[in-house]
């Protein structure tokens, strides 16, 4: 039997890769533009404009940030958890690419840094997730009978609001920092995740979009939930 391959990952340019190593490493070479906090167990939205840097930081110590992506002008094209899935993997870090809805299926972030130490963990478990899709208020309600808990779907849409977006826009998000595999029972399962205080995630964003975080209320992320640190950057040389 021929041995089955999926899809090839979308190679990046030589010229490309430099340029996001460079990017990631002269942090002199940048201006702050914006720092807010994502409380715990709430959502935030804010727009990353293109070229800017998005960094996504456990500022108290570890904890699950729900990602979702809209193109600024065009927000019915968003991030697309599946494609992303299957053309990068189920789980991302640096050279990694976030991909939109179709029709256009074209690069929204490109992961440029990632401080997480990637330690061999059970059932080759990692970080960053693609696998798992958002919690929302009906899932607490099948698997717990609990009503009216905080969740990642309504802290999104709450968030997002703001941009005139209403909650149907909400889709499944990139879990950053959350901890997951695939069991012997071909079962996912999530650990704590292996984050610690001080580690972040940098974004080079592709083109103007909004962001909305939520601060996952769930167990993914530990024991105590905690608030994420957001912080947007523009960096002061071009793409050559």
């Amino acid at each position: 039997m021929s041995v089955q391959t999926g899809y090839q990952t979308p190679r990046i340019d030589d010229r490309d890769l430099a340029f996001y190593a460079r990017l990631a490493d002269e942090h002199e070479n940048r201006e702050p533009v914006r720092d807010l906090v994502v409380p715990r167990i709430e959502g935030r939205a804010f727009v990353v404009a293109k070229g800017h840097i998005l960094r996504v930081s456990c500022i108290e110590g570890s904890q699950v940030a729900d990602f979702n992506a809209f193109k600024m002008d065009d927000p019915k094209e968003m991030f697309w958890s599946g494609r992303t899935r299957l053309l990068q993997g189920a789980h991302l870090s640096v050279g990694d690419r976030l991909w939109s809805t179709p029709p256009k299926m074209r690069p929204m972030f490109t992961i440029i840094a990632d401080t997480v130490d990637h330690r061999p963990l059970p059932n080759n478990a990692r970080s960053h997730d693609l696998m798992y899709c958002r919690c929302n208020e009906r899932l607490y309600e099948v698997v717990r009978g609990e009503t009216g808990a905080p969740n990642c779907n309504t802290n999104i849409a709450n968030a997002i609001a703001e941009f005139g977006l209403t909650p149907d826009y909400v889709h499944d998000a990139f879990n950053i920092f959350m901890t997951t595999g695939l069991d012997d029972d071909d079962r996912f399962f999530y650990l704590e995740p292996d984050a610690k205080k001080g580690d972040y995630l940098e974004l080079y964003a592709e083109m103007a979009c909004i962001v909305a975080i939520s601060a996952c209320p769930g167990g993914s992320s530990g024991p105590e939930k905690r608030s994420i640190g957001i912080g947007i950057y523009k960096p002061l040389f071009d793409r050559t």
